[in-house]
């Protein structure tokens, strides 16, 4: 009974993602474009409690989160229970306020997929790109559509949060005319 329930509740994650993502998303550049910017992300986290299970339930965290190790990129793969998560130094009970730019090189759109293990929610340019709003392993967040009027950098934020057991957060785009890849880390910026 368990597993029929948690497979139900990961079959309903993967449709409010799509529901997120079914619409081409106008996104505007930084302005002014930032410079001098660092590679990664900014990183603030909240630790240690059990009542996180909604992204809402972290979101209500953050003011309590500290400057954490700033994060290489958008990818960090299911390395198995007790690896650490993110940079926080901790396998558990993280929350995770994320902050930066992410540098488009070319106009167009493009097609872009975040997967979390547990929750995240994803905006670009201020706008919701991804949600996973629930403990699920890792699946797949929103798979939007991005349109993107110039190559440069655009606002990047996200929230994200694991409980227990496994964790992910990673990112792929398929640029306009490319083939379907890891977001590079060279793609994200912090001041």
């Amino acid at each position: 009974m368990k597993s029929f329930f948690a497979k139900g509740l990961a079959a309903l994650s993967l449709m409010v993602a799509g529901a997120v993502s079914a619409a081409e998303i106008e996104v505007s550049p930084a302005n002014p474009q930032p410079s001098g910017l660092k590679s990664g992300l900014k990183v603030s986290y909240y630790t240690g409690e059990r009542s996180v299970r909604t992204v809402s339930n972290a979101k209500q965290r953050l003011s309590k989160a500290k400057p954490g190790t700033p994060l290489s990129g958008f990818n960090y793969p299911d390395k198995g229970r007790g690896a650490e998560v993110l940079t926080s130094g901790l396998a558990e009970l993280v929350v995770a306020d994320i902050s930066g730019y992410i540098k488009f090189p070319a106009a167009g759109t493009y097609d872009l997929e975040f997967f979390s293990n547990d929750g995240s929610e994803i905006w670009i340019d201020g706008k919701q790109v991804a949600k996973l709003n629930g403990i699920s392993p890792c699946a797949s967040a929103g798979r939007p559509k991005i349109k993107v009027p110039s190559a440069g950098w655009y606002d990047f934020k996200a929230v994200y949060f694991q409980k227990e057991g496994t964790a992910c957060l990673e990112s792929e785009w398929k640029a306009p005319g490319g083939k379907r890849q890891l977001i590079p880390n060279s793609a994200f910026g912090y001041k």
